[in-house]
C-alpha cells in the first residue's frame, strides 16, 4: 500500500532532507502545483497539507512530467536507479500529449464550424 507524500513549497532551494525523494525548482510554482495536483487528484488525502496517497515513484514521475520550465536539483539514489520512474514519467508525458492533441483538434473543429456557419449565413 502506498504511503502518503506531501508536496512542499519553499522560496529558496533547500538542502535535500533525508526523507525527500525529489527536489525540483519551478519558475512558476503555482502552475507546477496545479499540474502536480491534476496528475494525482484522485489520490488526494489532505488539501491543506498537500498530501497524496502515492508512492515516491508516482510523485516523482508527476513532477518530472510537468511540462513547465523546471530544474531537478535532487533525486534520491534509490529512486534514480528505479526503471519504474522512467516508465511512469513517459506514460504521463504520453497522456499529456494525448490531451493536448485532443484539445487542438477540438479547437480546429471549432474554427471549421465557425467558418462554415459564417459562410452559410452570408
Amino acid at each position: 500500500m502506498p504511503k502518503a507524500v506531501c508536496l512542499q513549497a519553499a522560496e529558496i532551494v533547500p538542502q535535500a532532507p533525508e526523507s525527500a525523494g525529489i527536489v525540483a525548482y519551478f519558475w512558476d510554482l503555482d502552475a507546477a502545483m496545479m499540474h502536480f495536483h491534476a496528475d494525482l487528484r484522485r489520490r488526494l488525502l489532505d488539501v491543506d497539507r498537500r498530501a497524496y496517497r502515492a508512492d515516491m515513484v508516482e510523485a516523482a514521475a508527476a513532477l518530472d512530467a510537468i511540462e513547465l520550465q523546471h530544474q531537478r536539483t535532487y533525486l534520491a539514489p534509490a529512486l534514480a536507479a528505479s526503471p519504474a520512474l522512467t516508465e511512469a514519467t513517459e506514460r504521463l508525458h504520453h497522456r499529456h500529449q494525448r490531451w493536448r492533441r485532443l484539445f487542438d483538434w477540438v479547437g480546429v473543429l471549432g474554427l471549421v464550424l465557425l467558418f462554415v456557419m459564417s459562410v452559410l449565413t452570408v
